[in-house]
């Protein structure tokens, strides 16, 4: 382990590590994240904790000029497996990347006791309206990563946000510095994973039929007014899944507004 646990090396796998005891849970930020805006997701659950950073974040290579939820699905089986995690928390990207072995039956989902889901960005895709509004915003990105304008970025990031949430000086100051990463590391190859799709329909095999025969637990938790992570999303993913859990808070909730209740349903999914 590192000095410094919000910056893993790749000694330690990419993963910061705390407490002790079981059960073992694994956490996986979205995109442009990083390890110390899942640590919050944390709070109040026992054992041991195991924070990833995932390729292309927090000094960890990006797998290449192309992102999908395959190799995002893998970088976290591989997370399980070295963790022996039996419980795990994704937000957007790794919610996706999680749906990704749900639906694949992927070996290590076996192990997998308890899933949260937050913030999902993608199942089997978008409305034609969505689909068209994240191309627009990823190729305004693309255009102002290649300038270079930090502020721009933030700007245009903010401007999906509510106004009481875009007007917070450390919402502000967070997504700057999400935008200098974009600007300044090789993060910037997975912007098109917004328009990729999780879970593959047309995969051999039935993953809407595997998704169903879960047998662990799942809570799906967003909230609304979020163009990044549409609420029918959300909805689509716990209509899949039996039994599963599905919380929809106010807008901005989720990161700012609402920590204290997103605290209280995670410490209560995982108990």
């Amino acid at each position: 382990m590192t000095n410094d646990l919000n910056h893993p090396s790749a000694e330690t796998d990419f993963i910061a590590t705390f407490g002790k005891g079981e059960p073992h849970t694994l956490f996986g930020h979205g995109f442009a994240g990083a390890i110390r805006d899942t640590r919050p997701f944390g709070t109040g659950i026992t054992g041991t904790k195991h924070f990833l950073h995932l390729p292309g974040h927090g000094g960890r290579p990006s797998p290449g000029p192309v992102w999908n939820y395959g190799q995002i699905a893998e970088a976290l089986a591989r997370a399980l497996m070295s963790t022996s995690a039996t419980q795990a928390l994704g937000v957007s990207m790794s919610a996706g990347g999680l749906l990704r072995l749900l639906s694949a039956t992927h070996p290590v989902a076996r192990s997998l006791e308890r899933v949260a889901l937050v913030l999902p960005a993608s199942f089997t895709g978008f409305s034609a309206e969505a689909a068209e509004a994240n191309r627009a915003h990823v190729e305004k990105l693309r255009g102002l990563v290649a300038a270079g304008d930090v502020e721009s970025i933030t700007d245009l990031m903010l401007s999906r946000e509510p106004a009481e949430v875009a007007d917070l000086l450390p919402a502000r100051a967070w997504t700057q510095a999400k935008a200098e990463n974009l600007v300044n590391t090789d993060m910037s190859d997975g912007l098109g994973l917004a328009l990729e799709i999780a879970v593959d329909e047309d995969a051999d095999g039935d993953p809407r039929g595997a998704l169903a025969r879960f047998p662990g637990e799942v809570l799906v938790l967003t909230h609304e007014d979020d163009p990044a992570h549409p609420v029918e999303v959300a909805e689509a993913i716990a209509a899949a899944i039996p039994d599963s859990r599905l919380e929809v808070l106010p807008a901005g909730s989720i990161l700012w507004r609402g920590r204290h209740e997103v605290r209280r349903i995670i410490g209560e999914f995982f108990g």
